[in-house]
């Protein structure tokens, strides 16, 4: 991108961290990333701001478009909030696990601590004992039977692509081939901020009705996603 656009683009995004209205300063970051789509510091405050307003799946995509793109390590804030968001949307399990991302990297951080506290709480546990699930982790097979899965509770990028070269995520380290793989996760997590992968495409729907061993015959939204999701053709 040329220097230009990218003066432009802090311009708009200074004029919006400026503004004390939410609808003016969302304008300016708005207008931030219509010239520049990968400005971190926009997308960083345009998610808090839909936070604010109750927004929580379009403040997550803002914090993921920031995890697709940047380090785990130049990304703490954006990880941070979304777990924030996922706890306001009451999936606690997925919030507890993006906190712990954030302690690794910022191990004495009071606020954090704070907030894995409280979701701890949430969901009923002491410590890291024995933990009550929210619905999002309950196998759905336990559901309501009139009841149709629509939740947005995908698996990760880099899941999926250890599924794809059939390796363990813990080892995909190793199997990585020379930025071939990383491109090809990077195109994965776009899928996944797009929606493009759904129940929809999932190898384990037909005509509507999860086939997945755990949840056989839960009727499933086109729509949803679950952390069992393999797309039907491979990734």
């Amino acid at each position: 991108m040329k220097e230009s656009k990218r003066n432009v683009s802090r311009k708009w995004t200074q004029q919006g961290i400026k503004e004390t209205d939410p609808d003016r300063k969302l304008h300016y970051f708005n207008l931030a990333l219509e010239v520049n789509p990968y400005d971190i510091i926009s997308l960083n405050q345009k998610g808090m701001l839909l936070h604010k307003a109750g927004e929580y799946e379009k403040a997550i995509n803002c914090y993921d478009r920031i995890l697709a793109q940047v380090d785990t390590e130049k990304t703490v804030s954006a990880i941070y909030n979304k777990s924030l968001a996922l706890k306001a949307m009451g999936k606690y399990e997925a919030a507890l696990n993006y906190l712990n991302k954030v302690i690794r990297q910022d191990p004495d951080n009071p606020r954090v601590k704070d907030q894995k506290a409280s979701v701890l709480k949430l969901m009923g546990k002491v410590g890291d004992s024995k933990k009550v699930p929210d619905q999002n982790s309950i196998p759905l097979k336990k559901l309501a039977v009139n009841i149709i899965y629509s939740e947005w509770n995908p698996p990760s990028a880099s899941n999926l692509l250890a599924d794809s070269m059939k390796c363990s995520r813990s080892d995909i380290k190793y199997h990585k081939g020379l930025g071939e793989d990383i491109i090809q996760e990077k195109a994965i997590q776009d899928k996944l901020n797009k929606r493009v992968y759904s129940c929809a495409i999932c190898r384990f729907q037909e005509k509507e009705v999860c086939n997945y061993p755990e949840t056989k015959g839960m009727a499933v939204s086109a729509t949803a996603i679950c952390r069992h999701f393999k797309p039907i053709k491979g990734i």
